[in-house]
């Protein structure tokens, strides 16, 4: 509908599950929707080459999970190394194993969770009585998630810090026109400033029209010129 218009259009692709997956703290679906991102930024990058004046951004609101590839798995002094291997054997994301065992409640459980969950869906020969007993309890559906997802994390040497957000800085991609003003090091906000820049957007009157249809839809009463934000330069090591 855009061919033969001269507006254009504004698209946002969002990678959503990897969210998810790294609140369950679930490795191989994480690496998963790494994998999925790419191709669909692959097909964007192509586009963008093709047609000048078009740009492409690639950016998170946040990490998940405080991931890092170390973990201390004992008492003793660390290895410095981690293992890749053990997140290819993984077929299931951890939520979907979990809703499995969670329906699951047949005579041959025990043989569900051996050969169907551990080593046929997360590639894991070695597990434990201790791993097998606990899998075949009446667990919450959340348990047997982060359970799960922690048998391969464990045994990948991959650690999390969080189930939560955390405030690890994200990387920030950009390709086409004026995108080398987004080098370095910025802001959350200068992704938006330059997006509007870039498109030539007036957000003042499109806050205002918004909160004149809507009073509660950002301020009851805007008055953007008066707004005074010098009390927070502190916050960005302002002076």
């Amino acid at each position: 509908q855009t061919a033969n218009s001269d507006k254009g259009f504004f698209l946002m692709i969002e990678g959503s599950r990897i969210d998810m997956a790294a609140h369950s703290n679930d490795p191989g679906t994480h690496v998963h929707e790494v994998l999925a991102y790419y191709e669909a930024v692959k097909v964007v990058r192509k586009y963008v080459d093709d047609h000048p004046g078009t740009v492409m951004i690639s950016v998170s609101d946040h990490e998940t999970g405080g991931l890092s590839l170390a973990r201390q798995i004992n008492s003793t002094y660390p290895q410095y190394l981690w293992y890749p291997d053990v997140i290819t054997r993984i077929k299931n994301s951890s939520y979907a194993l979990a809703v499995q065992l969670a329906d699951y409640w047949k005579a041959d459980r025990l043989n569900f969770i051996n050969e169907t969950i551990l080593r046929g869906s997360l590639g894991i020969d070695d597990f434990t009585n201790e791993e097998v007993t606990f899998l075949n309890e009446n667990q919450t559906l959340q348990s047997y998630e982060y359970y799960l997802a922690n048998l391969t994390s464990w045994r990948a040497q991959i650690g999390w810090a969080t189930h939560g957000h955390s405030a690890v800085d994200v990387n920030l991609y950009a390709r086409g026109k004026d995108t080398e003003k987004l080098r370095g090091n910025h802001e959350n906000t200068y992704i938006g400033e330059f997006i509007k820049d870039y498109l030539g957007l007036d957000l003042d009157s499109i806050t205002l029209k918004l909160n004149s249809d809507n009073a509660s839809f950002h301020l009851s009463s805007p008055n953007i010129t008066s707004f005074n934000a010098d009390h927070l330069a502190h916050y960005h090591h302002l002076h």
